[in-house]
C-alpha cells in the first residue's frame, strides 16, 4: 500500500469538526418545502430495451426551480418490484449503460437511474449562477448558497425520489452511487426520510477545506483553481466555504437514519480517505465501511457482491 493521507488506526477515529451555520437545518427544511411547493409534471415514456424480459422507461419531471430531469427506470416486465433503487452517477458526463443494472432488477428491485443536470445531453441545466469558474461545475454560483449548483443537483435528486412514487408503486427506498454518486446517496438518504438504505462508494463532496488542501486529482482541484486565478479569491475565500458547508456530506451525516454500506480506497488522491471517514464516523445509524487498500478511485471489482448482499438482507 502507498499510503497517500492518513493511517487506518488514525482514520477510523478521524472526527473533524463540523462545518454547519446556525441555519443549516433550517436552510434546508426551507429547500425541501420549497421543492415540495413545485409541481412534478411527470411524464414516462417506454423506449427500446435489450432484454425482452426488463421493461425500459424514461421518467422526465421538472428539476429543482428549473430544468427537465430524465430517469431510466428498469424492472421487470411481467412483475413491477415495488422496491425501488436509485442510482446516482458520478462526476462529469453519464457513462452508464443500463445493462450493468439489470442484476439489480434480477434481485427482485425497480432501478431508476438518475441523470445529474447538465452532465448529460438529456438533461441540461438551464439554472442562472452569480458567478462562472474556471471549468466544471464545482463552482458555479459558489459565493451564494442559494444558487450553488449542488443546491439544484441535491434536490433534483431529491425530487426524483418523490416523481418516482408520484408514478410507481413503491415499498422501500434504496440508493447508491460512487464518488459524486456517493455523495447524493448520502445527500438524499439525509435529506428524504423514506431512504432505509444507503450504498455510497467513495464519497465526494466533503470535508471541503481539506479536500481542496489535499486532493490532486479529480474535480476538486477547480476550487483550488478557483482561487488561485481569481482577482479576488483571499476576500471569497470565506464566503466559498461558507457556501459548501451547506452542501458538506459531512455537514449532512448526523441526519441520517438508513442503514449505510460505504467504501474507501486508502490509495485515492481524488476523494481522499480522511474525507470519507469524516462522513462515516459522523453518521449514527447502523453502518459499515469496506476498506480497499491497494485501492484509489474505485475498481472495486471485488465489491459488486457485497452490494448485492446488503441491498438483500433484511
Amino acid at each position: 500500500m502507498n499510503l497517500f493521507d492518513l493511517s487506518l488506526e488514525e482514520l477510523r477515529g478521524y472526527r473533524p469538526d463540523m462545518t454547519k451555520k446556525r441555519d443549516f437545518d433550517t436552510f434546508w427544511d426551507e429547500k425541501i418545502n420549497e421543492s415540495n411547493s413545485q409541481p412534478l409534471h411527470c411524464e414516462v415514456k417506454g423506449v427500446e430495451g435489450i432484454d425482452p424480459t426488463i421493461l425500459h422507461e424514461e421518467l422526465y419531471f421538472d428539476g429543482f426551480r428549473n430544468s427537465r430531469i430524465r430517469v431510466r427506470v428498469l424492472s421487470l416486465k411481467q412483475n413491477r418490484s415495488s422496491k425501488l433503487l436509485v442510482h446516482y452517477h458520478g462526476y462529469a458526463w453519464n457513462f452508464n449503460s443500463v445493462s450493468d443494472y439489470y442484476k439489480y432488477v434480477y434481485l427482485g428491485f425497480t432501478v431508476a437511474l438518475v441523470d445529474v443536470r447538465g452532465q448529460n445531453l438529456a438533461t441540461p441545466d438551464h439554472a442562472h449562477y452569480e458567478n462562472g469558474g474556471p471549468m466544471g461545475w464545482m463552482t458555479l454560483g459558489i459565493v451564494n448558497p442559494n444558487n450553488y449548483y449542488y443546491l439544484h443537483v441535491y434536490m433534483d435528486c431529491y425530487r426524483a425520489v418523490e416523481a418516482l412514487k408520484n408514478i410507481f408503486e413503491v415499498s422501500s427506498i434504496s440508493v447508491m452511487g460512487a464518488s459524486q454518486g456517493g455523495a447524493l446517496s448520502i445527500a438524499v438518504g439525509a435529506l428524504h426520510k423514506g431512504v432505509t438504505k444507503i450504498i455510497s462508494e467513495i464519497t465526494f463532496l466533503s470535508h471541503f477545506q481539506r479536500s481542496v488542501k489535499i486532493s490532486t486529482d479529480g474535480p476538486y482541484p477547480e476550487i483550488y483553481k478557483f482561487f488561485k486565478y481569481h482577482d479576488q479569491h483571499h476576500e471569497l475565500e470565506e464566503r466559498v466555504y461558507d457556501t459548501l458547508s451547506y452542501f458538506d456530506c459531512m455537514n449532512l451525516a448526523d441526519k441520517i437514519t438508513a442503514e449505510v454500506m460505504m467504501t474507501v480506497g486508502l490509495e485515492d488522491t481524488v476523494c481522499p480517505p480522511s474525507t470519507v471517514f469524516a462522513v462515516y464516523n459522523a453518521i449514527s445509524s447502523k453502518k459499515e465501511i469496506r476498506v480497499y487498500p491497494e485501492h484509489a478511485h474505485g475498481g472495486f471489482t471485488q465489491h459488486e457482491e457485497f452490494k448485492m448482499k446488503f441491498l438483500m438482507k433484511e
